[in-house]
């Protein structure tokens, strides 16, 4: 059935609107979680329990439009969770140091499942990942070793050599890949491969390119922004989560 939520559809201009500070990120986890987890959580106004996301933000970090993202997953029915995971480890001053700090970021991605899990307006339903560059490499890296994670939305992430295994693809959960294909942040040609490979090894893969879009099309924030590509990638994502989640 084709989604065509009107909510949905309006986020560039409830985005534009929005005039009120949106929630920073708070520590969501207690002292015996490490890495901690920090976020902003946003839970459904009807009565749960309900399907679940997290969203990771790309390589630049924390912005208060995750937290609006955030909402907006919510009026559209799911638990949503955004965190900030260099809040115990900071971004890095260099590749190095970011190669450093990655398993860390996979661990507090981990542990976000694990709280989300705990919380009663979820209750064991479904969890998705949402990642942003950055965050989508690294959705994309976790998401087979976590039983609990059952979809992934790549946004302009890619193929990379953390990419699963070809062991690993087939009980990899269903992707989506949303990606520009005038991108030069990270070439669209990463996408392609990480939806050759997935299909080659029996990977469960989505992937829709956008002629012309660039890198970061759905961030209103960004010089390369398309409302047109953002209100269509917001409706195929929805439309993805609510039929992979659904139990």
């Amino acid at each position: 059935m084709r989604f065509t939520s009107p909510r949905v559809m309006a986020l560039p201009l409830l985005l534009a609107a929005c005039t009120s500070s949106a929630p920073r990120p708070h520590r969501l986890t207690g002292a015996g979680v490490s890495p901690a987890v920090w976020g902003v959580l946003e839970v459904p106004k009807t009565p749960g329990p309900h399907q679940a996301v997290i969203l990771l933000p790309g390589s630049y970090g924390w912005r208060p439009d995750y937290a609006r993202f955030a909402r907006t997953f919510a009026d559209s029915g799911f638990v949503a969770l955004a965190i900030d995971y260099y809040a115990e480890t900071g971004r890095g001053a260099s590749h190095a140091e970011e190669g450093r700090n990655w398993p860390a970021w996979q661990a507090t991605v981990r542990n976000a499942v694990a709280y989300l899990d705990t919380l009663p307006q979820v209750s064991g339903r479904h969890i998705g990942l949402v990642g942003y560059s950055r965050g989508a490499f690294l959705a994309v890296s976790v998401a087979s070793s976590v039983p609990a994670v059952r979809a992934v939305v790549d946004f302009y992430g890619g193929g990379s050599d953390a990419d699963p295994s070809e062991g690993e693809i087939p009980r990899f959960p269903p992707l989506l890949i949303l990606h520009g294909e005038a991108d030069t942040e990270v070439s669209v040609e990463l996408a392609h491969r990480l939806y050759n490979r997935m299909r080659a090894h029996g990977g469960d893969v989505e992937m829709h390119l956008y002629p012309g879009a660039e890198h970061v099309f759905n961030g209103p924030w960004a010089a390369t922004y398309s409302a047109p590509d953002d209100a269509d990638a917001w409706k195929r994502t929805i439309e993805f989560l609510r039929r992979r989640l659904s139990p």
